[in-house]
């Protein structure tokens, strides 16, 4: 393949289920982590409905994607967005969405050295959870997107079998009146709190990069359809801190999560299970973190014009490495920016941008490409 408008740069074909359980994965391995405890500061005991309500307008992201996507066969987000807005204006919003991703994997980058320092090991420094993580990524990314999906449908089930566990090993202790009264305090905290997850769950945007990668595209709203279905519940289980720590205490946690698994055991000889949680998590983490680095590695080389991504995989490694180590001075900079930055951040990139591409496409009535071989 030789770079250029309509170049895909990657020859790596997923299926569309396959597509589907990479977007779940991206998701629950960050939105289980810090957003329980945002949203039960804001939200407090509706926390509940703030999960409901964002999967509601996840629900627009994705139709709003799957829509813009599938009008342009055989072509990326960075492909279209010049054939929709021109040139100029078209190649600076898919530059936009490239800083997008780019910023999304050294976030996540510094998110799981800053747990892991935490949790685990203080006295390690941060670099060494950073670069621990990056190399087997960088490895990832390198041989590509299937790559990635197969290593992903290993994990998975992993990692939905540890959410259930968690969620049905500690629901004879969630004490359910702490959810009452309902809307006790109007729809606005909820409504604040359901943007706070939205953000996570609008990451499923990914599919403007993806799309023609998919061998059976007819199929891809109706499967991610369900991975939101799925999330949505998913998002639930983290919402069960609130009935096992009360909506103040869980608001004040940094990982509402792992306290939730020290709270499981299994007899008296089989405790400590949160460091098997956490080696589940780590594997989430790796098949995210190799994800968006693949979506921006991908996209620059689309951008550029190139004929491989491949040679932009260990810069922009690099560059993920360093700016999630100058990017934040400490957890609580990490949490601000969740709390004050993400949110309007990423409504502009995850449903407003692809929602005005969408709609120029429509008024100027462009046709789709040519479907891919």
């Amino acid at each position: 393949m030789s770079g250029g408008n309509g170049n895909l740069v990657e020859k790596g074909r997923i299926s569309s289920r396959q597509l589907a359980m990479l977007l779940f994965t991206m998701v629950i391995t960050t939105a289980d982590i810090y957003p329980p405890a945002l949203v039960a500061g804001v939200a407090g005991r509706d926390a509940w409905l703030s999960v409901f309500m964002a999967f509601v307008y996840s629900l627009a992201v994705w139709l709003v994607a799957v829509a813009l996507a599938s009008r342009f066969h055989g072509q990326s987000l960075i492909h279209y967005s010049r054939r929709i807005a021109g040139p100029w204006l078209g190649g600076f919003l898919g530059l936009l969405f490239i800083l997008f991703f780019f910023f999304m994997g050294f976030s996540l980058l510094r998110m799981l050295s800053d747990i892991m320092a935490t949790a685990f090991m203080p006295y390690t420094p941060l670099v060494v959870f950073a670069v621990s993580a990056i190399l087997p990524a960088c490895y990832a990314v390198f041989c590509g997107l299937e790559v990635i999906a197969r290593v992903n449908e290993i994990l998975l089930p992993l990692g939905v079998g540890s959410l259930l566990f968690v969620g049905f090993g500690v629901l004879p202790d969630v004490d359910f009146a702490y959810f009452l009264p309902v809307l006790e305090n109007g729809l606005g905290p909820v409504n604040w709190g359901a943007i706070l997850i939205f953000n996570f769950l609008g990451e499923i945007m990914v599919v403007l990069l993806l799309y023609p990668h998919v061998t059976d595209p007819q199929r891809v709203g109706m499967h991610g359809l369900m991975a939101l279905t799925g999330l949505g519940a998913a998002l639930q289980i983290g919402v069960l801190a609130i009935g096992l720590f009360t909506p103040a205490i869980t608001a004040t946690m940094t990982y509402p999560a792992l306290e939730m698994v020290r709270l499981i055991t299994l007899g008296t000889m089989v405790t400590h299970l949160d460091v098997v949680m956490m080696m589940v998590w780590v594997g989430g983490i790796f098949i995210k973190l190799a994800l968006v680095y693949y979506a921006t590695v991908l996209g620059l080389a689309q951008w550029l014009a190139l004929s491989d991504y491949r040679p932009l995989v260990a810069p922009v490694g690099v560059l993920m490495v360093v700016y999630s180590l100058l990017g934040y001075h400490t957890l609580a900079d990490y949490l601000q920016m969740l709390l004050k930055v993400f949110p309007g951040y990423a409504v502009v990139h995850e449903l407003l941008l692809p929602l005005g591409l969408l709609i120029t496409t429509v008024v100027r009535g462009l046709p789709g490409g040519d479907k891919i071989s």
